[in-house]
């Protein structure tokens, strides 16, 4: 089974609709966390991180409200990510960005004890540093520690958790990759116990780095053999398999396309059922050659339903991308993934 549904579509008053993270609530229904852009909704407008509920298993979204708006003097506010705490709270992780030359941010924590109705400042951390945060990257290992990948200055690194994301320290080395370097990385930890590293380049495939410390030291990041433009893949485990599940943009890698060196479509699945080794089952959950499908989070919120949300525009003629983005989720049923 798979439904996609627009969550939320682009208006004259806030023009894209993205970035975002899903988290099921106690009482069954999901909660949505995503990002409003003023303006002419590029990267550095004026921005807000708002929400909406289903209480129908993702066909419907409602009850809209904001979480955290742009502070007066700063650029905006960014990639919400959502887990929950040991305590059966809500944690809410975004950034703040300053500035953009050099780019400035600061990482929030809000934490909801009230099954998300409402969320209060919680922690402030690597305060004006040049981290840039990913939606719905944040993860919990086996061991209890919270990872959030990052990516200060085109490099990749990893900041760590142990006391449920109250304090934060950076993991022992960052990641390096040629031409504009290493974005938008991603994370899981595998059924063996590794943590598999996903990253966005402008290297023509998926790469990949390996923890097998709990996310403190990573291994140098080497080729995937998916192929892929520049654009975010999402990584993340399958519930009662330990199966890994890769998202991402499965296209030709084409340095003379007109953005980010080849279309960001389809938007694709593949399985590992090796621990990252070797992918498989691979299929689109959206192929329209004419639109572009990007920032993919992936989160299982019951043992068989995953929510995919990403945003997606049209191409321009040109083939360029525009900034008038709606946000979407592909509701699917993990069957879907192996047949």
């Amino acid at each position: 089974m798979k439904k996609i549904v627009t969550v939320a579509e682009t208006t004259k008053d806030f023009t894209r609709k993205s970035e975002g993270d899903v988290i099921a609530l106690k009482d069954g229904s999901f909660l949505l966390a995503y990002m409003e852009f003023e303006g002419d909704g590029s990267d550095y407008a004026i921005t807000r991180i708002v929400r909406k509920i289903s209480r129908d298993g993702g066909v419907t979204w409602g009850e809209h409200k904001i979480l955290a708006e742009t502070a007066p003097g700063d650029i905006n506010v960014y990639s919400p990510n959502l887990i929950h705490s040991k305590d059966g709270g809500i944690l809410l992780i975004y950034m703040r960005q300053h500035d953009v030359h050099p780019r400035t941010t600061t990482l929030y924590v809000e934490k909801s004890v009230d099954n998300g109705e409402t969320f209060v400042p919680f922690s402030e951390f690597a305060k004006h540093q040049e981290h840039s945060l990913c939606n719905a990257v944040v993860k919990r290992l086996t061991s209890g520690r919270l990872l959030l990948p990052v990516s200060p200055n085109a490099l990749g690194a990893v900041l760590y958790s142990d006391d449920d994301g109250f304090t934060w320290k950076e993991a022992n080395n960052r990641l390096f990759l040629p031409m504009r370097g290493l974005m938008e990385p991603h994370v899981e930890q595998a059924s063996n116990g590794d943590v598999i590293m996903v990253m966005r380049s402008q290297l023509g495939s998926l790469f990949l780095s390996v923890s097998k410390d709990d996310g403190l030291t990573w291994s140098k990041p080497q080729t995937s053999g998916l192929s892929t433009p520049e654009s975010c893949p999402e990584i993340t485990r399958i519930p009662g398999t330990g199966d890994l599940l890769m998202i991402w943009n499965n296209s030709p890698y084409d340095p003379g396309f007109a953005s980010h060196y080849g279309k960001r479509s389809p938007l694709t699945a593949a399985i590992s059922k090796d621990n990252g080794k070797t992918w498989e089952n691979i299929k689109d959950i959206e192929c329209d050659p004419n639109r572009a499908f990007s920032n993919p989070g992936c989160r299982f919120v019951t043992d068989h339903l995953a929510v995919v949300n990403y945003w997606t525009c049209e191409y321009l003629p040109s083939w360029r991308m525009q900034d008038v983005i709606d946000l979407r989720v592909a509701l699917i049923h993990k069957g879907w993934f192996y047949t």
